[in-house]
């Protein structure tokens, strides 16, 4: 039986050691968490506007989840697409760069548990 505690532990620290050896922008926890509430809805493809966004969590201001927005579409993990029938509404996008970071550590996540 595998024991969990010990793959988790080892994803962590491959994790870890990507972040410092890596091709992609450095990602804070808070980034970190949300991109994993962002992935949630891209998952599933839904559209998530930027207002709904800044509601993704209790744990977070509004205010702090818009700051952290805007560094994570400054960084390239993040764009914002307009809607095609009214200009004020913005969706919040993966990028690219999301989703070869996303194929990145879901490939550590194999590694670790093999």
């Amino acid at each position: 039986m595998a024991n969990f505690k010990q793959i988790y532990q080892r994803f962590l620290n491959l994790a870890n050691a990507v972040e410092e050896l890596s091709e992609f922008p450095a990602l804070d926890p808070v980034e970190q968490k949300m991109l994993a509430l962002l992935s949630k809805h891209w998952s599933s493809k839904q559209k998530i506007r930027v207002v709904e966004s800044m509601h993704m969590t209790s744990d977070i201001s509004t205010s702090i989840i818009f700051r952290y927005l805007k560094k994570l579409r400054q960084k390239g993990y993040i764009e914002l697409v307009v809607d095609e029938f009214d200009n004020r509404v913005k969706y919040v996008s993966a990028t690219v760069l999301t989703d070869s970071y996303f194929n990145k550590m879901g490939k550590l996540m194999l590694k670790a548990s093999s």
